[in-house]
C-alpha cells in the first residue's frame, strides 16, 4: 500500500533549486555568501540534502559557475541574434555583458560570479575554456587585434568600476563607445 503522506523524490528538480538558491545568494551577498547552511536554509532542504548533491561547497560553487556559464552562453548567442552581425558580432556582445547594469537575467549572476573567475584559479580556467571556446567558435567575425583591444578596454573599465567603485554613469558611456568602435574595422 502506498503511502500518501510520503513526498515524490524529483531529485533533479532538488538539485535545481540547491543551485538556483545558491546562485540567488551569490548575487545578494557574494560568493562568500554562499555556505552550505545558507543554501540548505534558503532552498528549504536539510543540510544533508545539499551534500547529497553537491559533496563539498566547492563543487557547489563549481556547478555555480558552470551553470552561470552556461546562461551567459545562452545570453550572448540572444544578444547576437539581435546584432546586425559579421564585424565584431561577438565583441559588442562581450562589451555589452561585461558592463551591463542590469540587475535582472543573467545580470545579477555575472557581477557576483566573475570577481570570483577573477580570483579563483579553478574558476578562472572555466572562465577561460569559455571565452577561448567562444572566440574559436566566432574567429571568422572577432579575430582581429583591434577587437581584442576593446574586449581588454571593457575588461579594465569593470575591474575599474568594481575595485574603485567607479562611476556607473561613466561605464555606460565607456560601454557605449566601446560597442560603436566595434563596428569600425581598421584597413
Amino acid at each position: 500500500m502506498e503511502n500518501v503522506h510520503q513526498r515524490k523524490k524529483e531529485p533533479e528538480l532538488i538539485r535545481q533549486k540547491i543551485l538556483e538558491h545558491a546562485m540567488q545568494l551569490a548575487a545578494q551577498k557574494g560568493v562568500s555568501g554562499v555556505s552550505i547552511q545558507a543554501v540548505a536554509d534558503f532552498a528549504g532542504v536539510t543540510k544533508g540534502g545539499v551534500f547529497h548533491h553537491y559533496s563539498s561547497k566547492q563543487k557547489l560553487l563549481d556547478a555555480m559557475v558552470r551553470e552561470v556559464l552556461s546562461r551567459l552562453d545562452l545570453a550572448v548567442d540572444d544578444y547576437m541574434q539581435h546584432d546586425q552581425g559579421g564585424y565584431g558580432c561577438f565583441t559588442r556582445a562581450y562589451i555589452y555583458f561585461t558592463l551591463q547594469t542590469e540587475n535582472d537575467g543573467i545580470g545579477r549572476f555575472w557581477s557576483a560570479i566573475s570577481m570570483t573567475m577573477l580570483t579563483d584559479h579553478a574558476f578562472n580556467a572555466l572562465w577561460l575554456d569559455w571565452l577561448n571556446g567562444r572566440l574559436a567558435q566566432h574567429q571568422q567575425t572577432d579575430s582581429g587585434m583591434e577587437l581584442q583591444l576593446l574586449r581588454y578596454a571593457a575588461d579594465g573599465v569593470w575591474l575599474n568600476v568594481f575595485a574603485c567603485s567607479g562611476d556607473i554613469a561613466e561605464m555606460q558611456r565607456m560601454k557605449q563607445e566601446l560597442i560603436q568602435r566595434s563596428y569600425v574595422q581598421s584597413a
